[in-house]
């Protein structure tokens, strides 16, 4: 299994500085559980291997003046290594993360939504962790541990210029006496 996991889709078109802007504004209000479903197999023992498919989303719900509630949508679907295409096991559950905005400030809809593609799912990606990981031993499965989190930055067409020494001068910044 990966040790950590790439959020292609989310990260796909999105403005990181919109998202900083954003994250400057708000605060982290609450995180909570809106909706949980969970299934197994009754036919399948505990399989050995496991390959999982995994998917998350994020809503923006309706908005107050100063609040932003933003649902992440998660989920995984287990498939057996002996029956690839047949599904095992699936947990999915939806996080309400609420932000309070700093109401003396302007925040533009377009970062709004740059923000909501990435931050809750951040946020809310560790009590999606612990659920799955509850949930599979009460399904009498292994522990299955979803992998970190790991958003990937986008990557630059240009390769960053390397800036060579010049022949006698140093490269070391200088020091400044006070």
């Amino acid at each position: 299994m990966q040790k950590n996991t790439i959020l292609a889709e989310a990260a796909k078109n999105l403005d990181m500085e919109a998202v900083a802007r954003v994250a400057q504004k708000a605060g982290l209000e609450e995180i909570f559980l809106i909706d949980a479903k969970v299934s197994r197999d009754s036919q399948v023992r505990s399989p050995e291997t496991l390959s999982l498919k995994h998917k998350c989303s994020t809503k923006i719900l309706l908005a107050e003046k100063d609040i932003l509630p933003i649902l992440c949508n998660f989920g995984v679907a287990a498939f057996s290594g002996k029956s690839p295409d047949k599904i095992v096991m699936s947990i999915e559950a939806s996080f309400c993360t609420t932000y309070v905005l700093k109401p003396s400030e302007e925040v533009n809809p377009a970062d709004i939504e740059h923000f909501a593609k990435i931050n809750p799912i951040y946020n809310a990606w560790a009590y999606w962790r612990e659920f799955v990981q509850s949930m599979t031993t009460r399904m009498g499965f292994p522990v299955l541990t979803i992998p970190l989190l790991k958003i990937a930055p986008k990557k630059s067409k240009e390769k960053e210029v390397k800036r060579k020494p010049v022949k006698g001068k140093s490269t070391r910044p200088k020091k400044v006496s006070a």
